[in-house]
């Protein structure tokens, strides 16, 4: 058991869900367009993410989360600020005072992971949160049909991160029928092989301090094309 799974028997887990990276191949180059990853973990990086609608996970109860793909937070890293059982409608950020959502049912994660528990409650959960980068651990899909294509997807971010913040986040599959949570392990040969099925071999990239994009190159063995 590793440390992301660990933390999941804890109850300490929650998702934040992001949009699958889409494929620009009418381009020139051909990239993945992946500008909420980016926006969310820049910021994290610097003066950190406010507001985070998030999804506490708990084993063995198959909490269903917002989208199918995301990265994972350690709740014990974050200011889980506004808890409640289900999706509570919430809008805007407390960093600029317009946050907005239906009543808090809880004051701590343990007592919502109590209330899962006890309940056996499937739906989604909502814990508003503000987090910086050293409270994100990992990155997930769900398992699924088009487990291939998710699995596609999360490695484009995968590598797009490695470069952007110098880690190297773990992959896990999260069966939101059994509430489970399993590590990806890639050998050399099936990263060769994600990269070769890939529609676009790049990732579009335009830092706010640059006048042009640049392209972070999907291959391993490559680094920023600038």
């Amino acid at each position: 058991m590793d440390y992301v799974e660990e933390l999941y028997q804890n109850n300490k887990l929650l998702l934040r869900a992001m949009d699958l990276p889409v494929p620009r191949k009418n381009n020139v180059p051909s990239y993945f367009d992946c500008e909420s990853w980016i926006n969310e973990f820049v910021f994290a990086m610097r003066e950190g993410l406010y507001s985070l609608s998030t999804t506490l996970i708990v084993p063995s109860i198959g909490v269903r989360d917002y989208k199918s793909i995301g990265f994972i937070i350690n709740s014990d890293k974050a200011d889980c600020y506004h808890i409640a059982k289900t999706d509570s409608v919430s809008s805007g950020n407390v960093k600029n005072g317009d946050f907005q959502a239906n009543k808090s049912d809880f004051d701590t994660i343990d007592e919502l992971a109590t209330y899962i528990k006890n309940n056996k409650a499937t739906d989604m959960n909502e814990v508003n949160i503000n987090v910086k980068l050293d409270g994100i651990v990992g990155l997930f899909i769900n398992k699924c049909l088009r487990i291939e294509k998710l699995l596609k997807r999360i490695y484009v971010v995968k590598i797009m991160l490695r470069e952007i913040t110098g880690i190297d986040y773990p992959i896990y599959i999260y069966d939101l029928d059994i509430g489970s949570l399993n590590k990806v392990e890639l050998s050399i040969q099936d990263e060769e092989e994600l990269i070769n099925s890939l529609e676009c071999d790049k990732v579009l990239f335009w830092p706010d301090t640059s006048s042009t994009p640049s392209y972070i190159d999907l291959s391993p063995s490559k680094k920023v094309i600038r």
